[in-house]
Order: C-alpha cells, then structure tokens, then sequence
C-alpha cells in the first residue's frame, strides 16, 4: 500500500499493511534542531525519514476587511514581557516572551454590534493552492483545514461572554456562531471539491479533567453544526477529521452519532487511550495517544519507545494514526522524538513485535 491508500484504510477500520503515522511540530525549536540532527533542509524531506503517512496541511485563505483604529500597547497593564498583536479577526492578543503562550486581551464583538463588524470571507481562488497539493502528494493523505469556530467565537467574545451567552441563549452570540459555521461550511466544501481526504476540525471543548461547557449545551448548540459538517464533508467524498485537547468522553457517543470518522487527539493524560478504543473502535477511528505532556518531553528514549510500542498494540492495527497528542514541545529532546519514530517503524508493520 502507498502512504494515502494506508490511511484511508485504517480510518475504514479496514485490514492494513501497518500502522500510519503522522506528526505534529511546529515551534521553531525542536523542529530546526531536528531537521539538523538527520540533515534534511526541506520538511517534505523530514516526513519522507520520519516515515509520516500525511502530507499537505492545506487550508483555504481569508480575505480581512480591517477594523479601524489601532491599539495602543500602553493601554494593557500587567502585560509587561508580552508582545502584542491584532489578528484579522480584530482580536487582540498577548504573546509570552518565549512565544509558547497567548491569551486574549480585546475582544471586537463586546464592543460592536454584528451589522458593524466586518467579517472575514473564505478567498475561493486559493483553492487552486490545495489543487496543487493534492497533485503533489497523489500518494500520501491530504489534510485540509477549516475554521474553528466555536474558538473562534470565544476570541471575538471572550471565553466568559462566550460561553455565558450560549447558555442563556443570547441572540447576539448565537448568530454570530451561526456565521462563523458558514464560513466552516464553506471551506469544507471547497476542500472536498479540490480532492482532500480528510476535513479537519480543532475545535477544543475538553479541559484536563472536564469539559469546557456542559455536554447539555454543547449537544444544543454545537452538535448540530458538526453534524452538518459532518454530511457535507461526506457528501464529497471525504473524512471528517475532529480535533479536541482533553476530556470528551460523554459526548463521544455523539460524535459517533453525527458521523465523525476520525477523533483526535485521545490525551492520555485525559483519558485512557485503550479504555476508548475499547468502548468505540468498532465506530470511530483515532489519532494521536503519545504523551507530550510527560513522556516525550521527560521520558527517556526507552520509555518513549515502550509507549509507542504500547499503543501500537493496544490501540492498532486498524482504526489508528500514531502520532504525538499534540505539537511537540520546544523542551522535548531531539533523541526522545527519533526514537519515537524509530519505534513506531519498528513495530508498527503489522504482524511484528
């Protein structure tokens, strides 16, 4: 099998050569570090000696009307060592000094009215940009990206406006929800015509040890929308692909429900990885399971192999995608992330120990 024809099979839960793998980095550091350690200049070339199934990452442009005014970065106190900027969203944000956290400080829709703000739209030419890819990676799965919009109306909002106005119903939040899934809507659409094979979805609702809303208003006011999504993305042919950090685990009958195809990223710090599998691999495929939160990062190169080779057993070899729980972190050493990838290469055929 090549790497797209691997993949398609293990989100069917379908019998597989061995188990694929992805990655996900992004900082910086360990990323050059990494690319330097095997001598590699381009990231295709790191993917080809990782042995990583996915490639692409693509996504669709936005077009920004921008909000008017600046900011003035004397007006937020108790932000000293924090760089600050303005997203297109008019969203302000503060950057920590080591770049690894942000949190938002102003928030455009407290301070307008809908029919004032305006809205970013989906550029609809960029599709040419994931065409492109799919030609380029005809052999590996092709990713594409769609907006995020329940964070995304928690940035415009503020989490506490947010949440607040979705369970009491607020007018004012609820439409604009509704035109930030329109804009989702329309990049899955988009991204299914342009011939990728999983849609991607990050919307983050799970905390470490309980849910960011209760499942009652998330089955409310959420569900529907993924499951829109959900038969849009089918409807042309691809997988739905959810993203949530943490604890999720009362409203995964739900995702099942709606159709989602593969769930990602099984925190194991959050929940136990097997346990899931156990209760709905039968339904639902998965991504992810390796600690970035203490193994890969701390762990010693045994240890991480151990959990790679752990959750190729207990978790494959069909209905999973190997890869870490989230984007690597900048403390993880860089002999922790080979023999991550050393391991699940070494086990990951199915059939061998």
């Amino acid at each position: 099998m090549n790497s797209r024809e691997r993949c398609i099979r293990a989100i069917e839960r379908e019998e597989v050569d061995m188990v694929p793998l992805n990655i996900w980095i992004e900082a910086p550091e360990p990323l050059n570090s990494l690319m330097a350690h095997l001598g590699v200049e381009e990231y295709d070339r790191l993917l080809e000696a990782l042995g990583v199934d996915y490639r692409g990452d693509v996504g669709l442009n936005m077009v920004s009307i921008r909000l008017k005014g600046g900011f003035k970065e004397r007006s937020y106190r108790g932000l000293e060592g924090r760089r600050l900027y303005r997203n297109m969203w008019g969203v302000v944000y503060a950057i920590s000094s080591d770049g690894r956290t942000t949190m938002h400080v102003k928030h455009p829709l407290l301070e307008m009215e809908l029919d004032e703000y305006p809205w970013p739209e989906v550029d609809e030419e960029s599709i040419a940009q994931v065409e492109e890819a799919r030609r380029r990676y005809e052999d590996y799965c092709l990713m594409g990206y769609t907006l995020q919009a329940f964070e995304t109306l928690c940035a415009l909002f503020g989490y506490n406006a947010a949440l607040r106005g979705l369970i009491t119903g607020d007018k004012k939040v609820l439409k604009a929800l509704d035109k930030l899934f329109e804009i989702t809507f329309r990049q899955a659409e988009l991204l299914v015509e342009a011939g990728v094979d999983q849609v991607y979805n990050g919307d983050d609702v799970g905390a470490q040890t309980t849910m960011m809303i209760s499942p009652a208003t998330w089955r409310r006011y959420l569900k529907p929308y993924y499951q829109r999504l959900a038969y849009l993305v089918h409807k042309g042919g691809a997988f739905l692909h959810l993203h949530s950090d943490g604890w999720i685990e009362p409203i995964i009958p739900d995702l099942v429900e709606i159709g989602v195809d593969v769930l990602e990223p099984l925190q194991p710090e959050a929940m136990d990885p097997q346990r899931v599998k156990e209760a709905y691999g039968d339904k639902l495929s998965f991504e992810g399971a390796i600690s970035v939160q203490r193994t890969l990062p701390f762990g010693t190169p045994e240890e991480v192999a151990e959990e790679a080779r752990e959750r190729l057993e207990s978790l494959g070899p069909t209905g999973y995608i190997l890869r870490p729980s989230h984007t690597i972190t900048p403390e993880t050493p860089i002999r922790n992330i080979i023999a991550l990838y050393e391991a699940a290469n070494n086990y990951r055929r199915v059939g061998r120990r």
